[in-house]
């Protein structure tokens, strides 16, 4: 999860859940050996990233609409880094050649 582990949580969500829906959550943070709220958090976080990463669609004001597209016209610069991470083999090829 990108969020810090030891973050301060000073935030309070509350929720009316089923009797059926109680028992899974608790059965499923029993199973995983954590509190019953460490277990909402960092499922309902994961369902949320996961959300947000497969948007497909952003809507920005004209002003920022231009300046996204002036950005992707600008010429590339040289990026020995990344030049180097493209070309070279990973870690798994080259345990695979060994």
């Amino acid at each position: 999860m990108a969020t810090a582990a030891r973050s301060i949580k000073s935030r309070r969500i509350n929720a009316r859940i089923s009797d059926a829906e109680e028992a899974l959550l608790r059965n499923g943070a029993r199973r995983k050996g954590q509190t019953l709220t460490e277990f909402v958090v960092q499922s309902a976080c994961a369902v949320a990233e996961i959300e947000l990463a497969e948007q497909k669609e952003f809507t920005l004001p004209p002003a920022q609409w231009e300046a996204f597209l002036a950005a992707l016209d600008k010429p590339t610069q040289a990026n020995a880094a990344l030049r180097s991470l493209l070309t070279e083999p990973s870690a798994i090829e080259s345990a695979n050649r060994k």
